[in-house]
């Protein structure tokens, strides 16, 4: 490295580790609630801190003094927050169904936003032509979706239901009824869409997870469909 001492390379290290956490930050690589983003920024101002001590400079020692003290103040918060916010496996299937892969502070705002309901069978859950008041997810029980008065897809556990509305409030394309006696975790639409306004984590989430329920409804209606005009009705 020519004539470089230990306490330049170091600051080099510094530099070298703070841009390449942000630019994983930037290309979505990494998040920034995590061990890993802390981890490196807090490991680049040591860095650069230490090579001060060869070219001192007071602004500086500051900033990377700061930067230190915020990373390791960031790692304590994501360690409490891993040991003090637990979900019930009830919980957790609900997350893994509407909001994949949130961090836990995160996927506790989402849950503190709705609440459970028991519906029975025959009840209307979304009228079709009209906005669904929330984004839903069926834990247990049975639901039926149809169009025009005709059935056409059948609804069970760790189904999603309003993810067509929620969003921005347009008509419901379809009915959706309960068939079996159903316990359902709702999320209020106007609440949910305040929420999502201001956090990114939770907006990409919800996105991800109705991409992925849009994609499986798709196909299944397909199937089904294709089951009623070769003669065989799925039992439900």
């Amino acid at each position: 490295m020519g004539g470089m001492t230990f306490a330049g390379a170091l600051g080099l290290l510094g530099v070298i580790l703070y841009i390449a956490a942000y630019a994983a930050l930037q290309l979505g690589l990494i998040r920034g609630r995590t061990y890993l983003y802390a981890g490196t920024n807090l490991a680049a101002a040591a860095c650069v801190l230490f090579s001060l001590t060869e070219n001192y400079n007071q602004s500086s020692a500051l900033i990377q003094i700061m930067w230190i003290v915020i990373s390791v103040v960031g790692m304590v918060r994501l360690w409490f927050i891993e040991k003090t916010l637990q979900f019930t496996e009830t919980e957790q299937r609900l997350l893994d169904a509407l909001a994949p892969g949130l961090p836990k502070d995160q996927a506790r705002r989402l849950l503190d936003l709705g609440e459970w309901r028991a519906m029975r069978a025959g009840e209307a859950v979304i009228e079709e032509g009209e906005s669904a008041s929330f984004l839903g997810y069926l834990d247990r029980g049975a639901f039926v979706v149809s169009k025009s008065g005709v059935p056409i897809l059948s609804l069970g556990p760790g189904a999603v239901v309003g993810e067509m509305t929620y969003l921005d409030g347009s008509p419901a394309t379809a009915r959706v009824d309960v068939l079996d006696d159903a316990t359902v975790f709702c999320v209020d639409a106007e609440g949910l869409r305040r929420l999502i306004a201001r956090n990114d984590s939770i907006a990409n989430a919800l996105e991800r997870s109705v991409a992925r329920t849009l994609r499986s409804k798709l196909q299944t209606t397909s199937e089904e469909l294709r089951d009623v005009t070769s003669g065989f009705v799925p039992h439900t």
